[in-house]
């Protein structure tokens, strides 16, 4: 099996969401690497760090809904991969080798046995905190993207055998296991020592947001959601109830920061919702907050943006003055350029980089294969009608969350 090929022009809502969750991730890391005051950035640490698992959270469930969105039946499950692994691997030893090559400029000591795990996206199978946060901090999402594509048509073919009827209660399953799993950590898992600045050891941090096959239960979700649409069973919810239940599910993050419960717990149903239904919306024509063309370029470059976002903000503080600090204003200012920085090196990277390393290695010579999975029953989602500019949204495809 493999993803069909990604046009912009199709389910651009799911582009547009892609750029969002890069920017909750940049935003994250913008509030807490000391850009601001210490006073404002305490104040700003509880927000900062439930955008952050807001913004995976997001990657990984959009990840696996979109793969089961865009599916083809009947492809050998070694194209898929071909295709997952150019995607990835490109940019982000090209970034790796950045990151080494910025690290040793800025004289930090570094240790290669520590380092190159991450070079091969496995670093985050073992707790040790020097190794799963070593060189470019955000690729420990990577090692757990890395085991999602290698298990996607086993997970697919096992969703698949499960009855309409029954996707519900799947879905239901997952987000509950994922709701207490926080339970399990502090009842099981080691209670001290716990992390700077949170209320949980690095066992727990660990099982919780890196450890790649408790999270491939996200991307699992996301399956699932996929093909609960594909089959019919859709029911109706809109973008915007959607968002209204994630705005609720993110004030209970903050809540509970820094506990376990403010981690992924509290949003992963809103996102379960939002994602098919603005799936479901571009389908038919509908209100979506996240079309739109500037999103749909930001999305295209989200994942080299991902990639590089870290580096700038950090080395980007380093070359300004190391420990210095601004007040409100100025520093949200700063990051804004840092940010234009981040996606201008974003799309150098892509095409540079992402684009030719897709047409080199991601694209072998097409094989005869029947067309995509239609779409649901009349019912569960209407053939598609013009949009306002005129035109008629096309068929279900979609690039991956990190396409």
């Amino acid at each position: 099996m493999s993803s069909q090929p990604t046009e912009p022009s199709r389910l651009p809502s799911l582009t547009g969401m892609r750029f969002a969750a890069a920017f909750l991730v940049f935003l994250c890391h913008s509030f807490v690497l000391g850009f601001y005051h210490p006073e404002t950035e305490a104040a700003l640490r509880p927000y900062a760090f439930a955008i952050g698992w807001l913004g995976v959270e997001f990657f990984f469930v959009l990840s696996g809904f979109v793969l089961t969105w865009s599916v083809r039946e009947g492809q050998p499950a070694r194209r898929f991969w071909r295709r997952r692994l150019a995607k990835v691997y490109p940019n982000h030893v090209v970034t790796w080798f950045a990151a080494l090559a910025l690290a040793l400029w800025a004289g930090q000591t570094l240790d290669l046995f520590k380092l190159l795990p991450s070079l091969f996206l496995v670093h985050t199978w073992y707790p040790r905190l020097d190794v799963i946060l070593s060189l470019n901090v955000v690729t420990w999402s990577l090692a757990c993207d890395l085991l999602f594509y290698l298990a996607f048509p086993l997970l697919y073919a096992l969703v698949r055998r499960v009855p309409a009827r029954r996707l519900w209660w799947v879905a239901a399953g997952i987000v509950a296991v994922v709701m207490l799993l926080p339970a399990v950590a502090q009842a099981w898992l080691p209670g001290e020592p716990k992390l700077p600045g949170q209320d949980m050891t690095l066992t727990q941090n660990w099982l919780l947001v890196s450890f790649p096959p408790v999270r491939a239960l996200d991307f699992t979700l996301g399956i699932v959601m996929a093909r609960i649409v594909r089959t019919g069973g859709w029911i109706r919810f809109g973008p915007v109830p959607a968002l209204a239940l994630l705005v609720l599910g993110f004030a209970v993050q903050v809540s509970q920061f820094p506990g376990v419960y403010s981690l992924t717990a509290p949003i992963v149903a809103p996102l379960a919702l939002l994602i098919p239904a603005v799936a479901t919306a571009d389908v038919r024509g509908g209100f979506s907050p996240f079309r739109g063309r500037v999103l749909q370029w930001l999305g295209a470059v989200s994942y080299a943006s991902y990639l590089v976002h870290f580096l700038v903000l950090v080395h980007g503080h380093t070359v300004l003055g190391a420990g210095r600090t601004w007040d409100a204003v100025p520093a949200t200012a700063l990051l804004a350029a840092l940010f234009a920085v981040t996606t201008l090196l974003a799309w150098a990277l892509y095409r540079l980089v992402e684009e030719p390393g897709m047409r080199r290695w991601g694209r072998p010579k097409p094989l005869p294969t029947p067309h995509a999975a239609p779409l649901p029953a009349p019912h569960a989602v209407p053939p598609p009608t013009a949009a306002a500019d005129g035109r008629t949204p096309a068929a279900p495809t979609a690039p991956a969350a990190s396409d």
